[in-house]
């Protein structure tokens, strides 16, 4: 049975490698970014699958037994099915001659391994994309081919037999050049502009020594120095014994034609005086974001800008100045709206993002996916700000300041009109609060936004103000129930607000640049309070640290750290590390030299949160861990759910196989516990032993030795 191809709701990947674990790894990244996947584990295997399956992408292994990567995909390029398939090759080999053979037999792509999993996924739909794009690019192509014809406006004609240009009196006149009886290839070539010439070249070649058509378009420049478009077509004639014999040409001035077409586009979708996008192409554009975000599950943003008293500007000055501020305007938006916020210049191929004027002194910002509506707001903050610089208007000093409305996809609104009507309503509610402000559409995120630059505001203080303290929450050794370490826990104890959480707290902090201070802060107090600990005749336990991942390579915290031990007099073994993945996501050479100079600083180095993450199996042999906390959402569900089970006997006899000691956190009821023990789990945390205490209470619990 033939495999259809159009009834597949989800894309075909075929995985081809003869190790079974990166199959199965691979495999399992694939599907969870949507793909069915099926595997081969040789490339014999493989190239049978593709015939019968015809799968959309290949993801080939370079080193292979029996038929290498690169024997598979030059046979796949070989089969009429097989000429547009995406193929991204997968090697362990980093040296330039495999990567110039994997384009050499044809693959559309290639990665390294170790492979970073989580954006494989990405990668591939990227490729299907391409794929799709160049498939339908040669068909238009093929299309354009067959109906149209040549124009003999100049012709010329190239014998492949001996060598030999000849160009007609009207090519001679269109390209500038001297009705000679000799012209040679060069000379045809010689008008074409110094960015063009390599491209024309190539293509011209390309038709010659493949026997196809070209058709291409170029820009020349006349001996009088003026700049012309053409276009340069040309096919192969055949003689009677089938013999290439000579490529015959037409070329055309298409000058008038392109500045027609770019006069066309500037008045159909440009703003005559200040040359932004215009409600036409604004709508357009907003309509394809709506597709794309609904598609991706993704919000964007409207802001809508009107300018505050701009008629009494037009009366005072002229409405020429008034124009000439518009100008302006729209030039300080261009500038000062930065690639970062996901805004970018109005150029018609950046198809992501917009800037608009809509009539008179208004004007909209598209926002394209925003991860959520406080970045809005930063925009609207700094375009508030720049807005009320003054403007030197032919001797005149003019200053403006501007009411922002904001709306946000999907929350205000899924269609076009409704998400611009509701920036618009409210950009009406700025100004009626006042004018030179912005506001959400929904009075709930103004409030949200208000709340969250406050507590920014308030954490810029904390530190010097000495409103952080840390709570402890015991370790415990499962078969003994004595006491080995604690989790040290950061608590901000506002004085209005009370205790904030650090859900709340430390992403702002991580933004802002903040989160550096604040690590420091932990471990110095960690180890000044295990010190204390000491002085008052307890000995010094195991204080397990969380560090934030925010550019950990530029945090300089392996001199802290050092500085920390010594000053306290501490051995390494006081202090643990714990690390999330999105430090070890980083994957970058900054970030595992930090964390292999934790290691040789004889630290220990936890990996927290185990098993929530998107390939955390892949850290355990890449990254130097010393330590696996299996969630807590495992283990408060562990009685309820087999599955979560299963997981937690598979993480701990993996961890202890490369070994590794295994923590258990959240624990909270004595039938939890027992399960963990009899799998052998090494020590555990969470509320059935004790919650985050004091330093005061925690100093008891050692006193006592045992929960």
């Amino acid at each position: 049975m033939t495999f259809n191809t159009s009834l597949r709701k989800k894309p075909l990947v075929l995985v081809v490698d003869d190790d079974l674990s990166l199959r199965l790894s691979i495999g399992a990244a694939m599907e969870k970014a949507g793909f069915q996947v099926i595997d081969a584990e040789n490339g014999r295997e493989g190239l049978t699958l593709f015939q019968s399956k015809k799968p959309d992408l290949i993801l080939l292994d370079v080193m292979m037994p029996e038929m290498d990567g690169f024997e598979t995909c030059a046979a796949i390029r070989k089969l009429p099915e097989g000429k547009y398939t995406q193929i991204l090759m997968v090697t362990g080999l980093d040296d330039i001659q495999s990567t110039e053979r994997s384009f050499e037999v044809g693959a559309n792509d290639f990665v390294a391994k170790p492979l970073n999993l989580m954006l494989l996924g990405h990668r591939g739909k990227y490729m299907l994309r391409a794929g799709q794009a160049f498939q339908e690019l040669n068909k238009s192509k093929r299309r354009l081919a067959k109906t149209q014809e040549l124009a003999h406006l100049g012709n010329w004609d190239f014998d492949l037999l001996n060598m030999n240009l000849h160009c007609s009196p009207e090519t001679c006149r269109l390209l500038g050049l001297s009705e000679a009886s000799h012209i040679t290839y060069k000379d045809f070539l010689s008008p074409v502009i110094a960015q063009d010439q390599g491209r024309a070249k190539e293509v011209i070649d390309r038709a010659i020594r493949t026997k196809t058509p070209f058709s291409i378009n170029y820009r020349i420049v006349l001996p009088d120095g003026v700049l012309q478009h053409v276009l340069n077509r040309g096919e192969i004639f055949f003689n009677a014994n089938g013999e290439a014999e000579t490529l015959l040409g037409a070329i055309q001035n298409v000058t008038q034609l392109k500045r027609a077409e770019e006069e066309i586009r500037m008045l159909a979708f440009y703003d005559g005086l200040t040359g932004l996008a215009n409600r036409m192409l604004f709508m357009a554009r907003l309509e394809q974001e709506i597709t794309a975000s609904k598609r991706h599950k993704r919000n964007f943003a409207l802001l809508f800008l009107d300018l505050d008293h701009f008629k009494r500007i037009n009366d005072t000055f002229s409405h020429h100045i008034g124009d000439l501020l518009l100008k302006n305007i729209a030039e300080n938006l261009r500038e000062n709206i930065r690639s970062s916020d996901a805004v970018s210049k109005p150029a018609p191929d950046h198809s992501d993002t917009l800037i608009a004027r809509l009539g008179g002194d208004e004007f909209i910002i598209l926002l394209s996916d925003i991860s959520e509506p406080e970045n809005a707001a930063i925009v609207a903050r700094r375009i508030l700000q720049e807005m009320q610089k003054s403007h030197n208007l032919e001797g005149h000093e003019v200053s403006v300041t501007t009411s922002i409305g904001i709306s946000i996809f999907p929350t205000d609104g899924e269609e076009g009109e409704a998400l611009l009507q509701h920036a618009d309503s409210a950009m009406y509610h700025a100004k009626d609060t006042g004018r030179n402000n912005y506001q959400f559409y929904k009075e709930s995120l103004n409030a949200a936004v208000l709340e969250r630059f406050s507590l920014e505001n308030d954490l810029k203080h904390a530190l010097k103000k000495n409103e952080f303290i840390l709570y402890y929450q015991p370790q415990i050794n499962l078969a003994t129930r004595e006491i080995v370490g604690a989790e040290a826990l950061i608590r901000w104890m506002h004085p209005k607000r009370g205790m904030v959480p650090p859900d709340k707290f430390i992403p702002i902090a991580e933004k802002n640049g903040l989160i550096i201070d604040i690590n420091k802060w932990v471990i110095q107090t960690a180890c000044e309070q295990n010190d204390i600990w000491r002085q008052n005749g307890l000995n010094p336990t195991r204080i397990a640290i969380n560090l934030s991942g925010y550019q950990l390579a530029r945090q300089n915290i392996i001199q802290t750290i050092e500085e920390a031990l010594q000053t306290r007099n501490l051995e390494a073994k006081h202090l643990e590390v714990e690390i999330t993945e999105n430090i070890l996501m980083q994957d970058t050479a900054d970030t595992i030299q930090v964390l292999n100079q934790l290691r040789d600083l004889n630290l220990k180095i936890a990996l927290d949160d185990f098993g929530t993450g998107y390939s955390s199996l892949s850290y355990l042999t890449n990254f130097p861990v010393d330590i696996i906390k299996i969630d807590r959402s495992f283990v408060m569900e562990c009685t309820e759910l087999k599955n979560n089970l299963v997981i937690i006997k598979a993480i701990i006899a993996m961890g202890h196989s490369l070994g590794m000691k295994i923590v258990a956190e959240g624990i909270e009821t004595r039938e939890q516990l027992e399960l963990l023990k009899g799998f052998n789990a090494d020590e555990g945390q969470g509320y059935y032993f004790s919650p985050p205490v004091s330093q005061d209470k925690f100093a008891a619990l050692l006193r006592h030795g045992h929960l």
